[in-house]
């Protein structure tokens, strides 16, 4: 009797105790940034060159703090904000010289910076945001560079194209057509 007493007395304390939030969850369900076309300091009517020179220059204002701080924060949720814009233009360029597309490095910039973004939310060490930051920061200087070099050459045809050139059936296999199906 005592025992199934002393149970129900401390049953209400353990549920109360495990329903809690963690504190985790707590820091994902912070709100999120403003939307980009607030916190962006670009128009849309800028080049995608102007876009990646601001995007740099706020992150050189990040890394050149001492610590990562609430002001280093604020340059890189504008340059995440940015990098969610580098799209509204059309790049002078389709098609690097290094024979890699534009709009596939500016992409993997915008993962870049949310992966930064995320990890700023979710309290990780400050040496790898700092290092993923020098990252992104990296990778902006040089798509500038290759943009400011490239020559202007057309993307290679899609497959899609390619294969629309062939016939099923004038493709060369190297199989007899009289054993297709046969066990």
């Amino acid at each position: 009797m005592k025992r199934s007493l002393r149970i129900f007395v401390s049953l209400p304390w353990i549920v109360l105790a495990g329903c809690q939030p963690a504190p985790e969850e707590d820091r994902m369900s912070e709100p999120p940034p403003p939307p980009a076309a607030l916190i962006a300091p670009v128009r849309e009517s800028m080049s995608i060159e102007e876009k990646l020179a601001r995007l740099q220059g706020e992150l050189d204002a990040a890394l050149a703090r001492d610590r990562l701080d609430v002001q280093a924060y604020a340059h890189v949720y504008r340059a995440e904000a940015i990098t969610d814009r580098l799209l509204e233009s059309e790049p002078a360029v389709a098609w690097l010289s290094i024979a890699y597309g534009v709009e596939s490095w500016l992409r993997q910039l915008q993962a870049l910076a949310d992966r930064v973004v995320a990890q700023i939310r979710r309290d990780e060490p400050e040496a790898n945001i700092r290092r993923d930051i020098e990252r992104l920061r990296e990778s902006v200087a040089t798509l500038r560079n290759h943009i400011a070099e490239s020559d202007g050459r057309r993307p290679p045809p899609s497959l899609d194209s390619l294969l629309a050139s062939f016939t099923i059936d004038s493709m060369p296999t190297g199989i007899d057509r009289e054993s297709i199906g046969q066990p």
